[in-house]
């Protein structure tokens, strides 16, 4: 990539992967479709638009956004009621020779899950974001496992570690001291 992009004779896109409820979606930032490693990606054109995509040397969790404009308004609910939360997102810039054939692997630049959707409301036609946050944001957020059996079973169904945990909850230990 690096020796394609000193020769100034290459194309540059934009090919994102968004995993929704329905499907997982593969977009690119050109017209009609393209085939990259065994999917097809969706054009968007101008209809589609990327945040501002932030790196910093401390550690935090730096998010970003895309969105689609030109949503006929009658395909808001459907829109909405597909998007999952926390589902895997991944940004990535490809270079295109001459011939339209990518060079090299596209380099992944933005790599998170997929938060909140909003709505902006137009005349004839709506566009639609949603936010995209690092994986560093879940290390800011309160884990909801427990120290329980039942919990343990829903990741690993034979393991008994944490079987006899909750009845230490009544158990009452006197510790004696020897000479």
């Amino acid at each position: 990539m690096i020796t394609a992009l000193q020769t100034n004779a290459v194309r540059l896109a934009i090919l994102a992967v968004i995993t929704f409820k329905s499907a997982t979606e593969y977009i690119w930032s050109g017209a009609g479709d393209l085939i990259y490693g065994g999917n097809t990606y969706k054009g968007i054109g101008d209809l589609g638009q990327i945040g501002r995509i932030t790196e910093g040397s401390d550690v935090h969790a730096y998010g970003t956004t895309v969105a689609l404009s030109g949503v006929n308004p009658t395909l808001l609910s459907e829109s909405l009621t597909d998007v999952k939360l926390g589902a895997p997102a991944t940004l990535a810039l490809a270079l295109f020779d001459s011939t339209g054939a990518i060079i090299g692997t596209p380099y992944v630049f933005f790599s998170g899950v997929v938060d909140k959707p909003s709505v902006q409301p137009g005349i004839d036609a709506i566009t639609i974001s949603l936010a995209l946050e690092s994986k560093l944001a879940n290390l800011s957020r309160a884990s909801n496992r427990r120290y329980t059996a039942a919990d343990q079973n829903l990741y690993y169904p034979n393991d008994a570690f944490f079987n006899f945990v909750e009845m230490l909850n009544d158990l009452a230990l006197h510790w004696a001291l020897s000479s």
